[in-house]
């Protein structure tokens, strides 16, 4: 058994490695906008060795997030639900790269929500392991598709997925909302009003954020205020739908950086809901625990 490691989360649009002291401390870190889909033809192994070719070969490497997808290197089925440190350290693959470095990836995990549809994560059930700290906890991970995860003596029970960053981004870019907008100026009280907007009335939301448009044809809303609205709107509106399945008055603890989750926290606050920001790099220490439950790890 080995106490060194690389720790990899490579997801959809970044890429983290970290070169691991024997107690999980890091040596080095390299961070890329180099996700998986910006990698061509499937050549990981390259992709992989032009960020950490300088690293000991010999050094086993546990990787987690959308690399483990069909988009990825190596797909994974996925562990349902309630899953834990030995559920998920008992799925973990071995794979050997052209380079000959030894792999172990981390899968995903499953549910099926009250209708029955099945729901999905990949990286971000490393990063509950990595904080959890025992007993009822609620986890939030912002992001092009944020997760509201819930944990019980440090199982992940259930989570629900919310495509906000995703919707977001495509109604400002390529819909009739964004062509009025001017500016990306961060404005609080627009911001505000959009999440409010969406706390009281989620199920109205195809109709509510056309006002985006309409605010500022009638000369009621700066076009530099209108994205931050919007953005409101549509997390303010996630919000609405995951409160109403976890418990208001829960802590919930985001994991994100603060440049990352301001506007989640902010938008929580606003809701009343209690929240703080989890640990940094929960992620390394999710991937550590994983090893450690496999036997990788001493």
């Amino acid at each position: 058994m080995r106490s060194a490691f690389i720790a990899l989360d490579w997801g959809t649009s970044s890429f983290r490695a970290y070169l691991l002291n024997k107690d999980g401390t890091a040596q080095e870190t390299v961070t890329a906008p180099h996700g998986i889909l910006a990698v061509k033809d499937g050549a990981f192994d390259a992709a992989l060795e032009s960020h950490i070719g300088k690293w000991d070969m010999k050094l086993p490497i546990m990787a987690s997030g959308m690399i483990t997808s069909r988009q990825g290197w190596v797909e994974l089925p996925y562990v349902a639900c309630p899953a834990g440190l030995q559920s998920i350290a008992a799925a973990v693959h071995l794979h050997t790269s052209k380079h000959g470095r030894k792999i172990y990836f981390v899968p995903g995990i499953s549910t099926r929500g009250p209708d029955g549809a099945p729901d999905v994560i990949r990286g971000e059930e490393t990063q509950v392991l990595g904080a959890t700290e025992g007993g009822s906890e609620h986890f939030v991970t912002p992001g092009t598709h944020s997760k509201w995860i819930a944990v019980k003596d440090n199982e992940i029970t259930g989570f629900s997925s919310y495509m906000t960053g995703e919707v977001f981004a495509l109604l400002k870019t390529h819909s009739i909302l964004g062509k009025l907008m001017t500016g990306e100026m961060a404005t609080p009280p627009a911001f505000e009003q959009g999440v409010r907007a969406g706390l009281k009335d989620p199920a109205g939301f195809l109709h509510n954020i056309f006002s985006t448009r309409t605010l500022a044809l009638f000369s009621e809303m700066p076009t530099d205020h209108l994205s931050s609205y919007l953005s409101g709107q549509v997390i303010g509106t996630e919000i609405a739908h995951a409160i109403a399945k976890n418990p208001a008055g829960a802590q919930y603890r985001i994991l994100a950086t603060p440049a990352l989750g301001e506007h989640y926290m902010a938008a929580m606050k606003i809701a009343g809901l209690n929240v703080s920001y989890g640990k940094p790099d929960v992620a390394v220490i999710g991937l550590r625990r994983i090893a450690v439950a496999a036997g990788l790890l001493a």
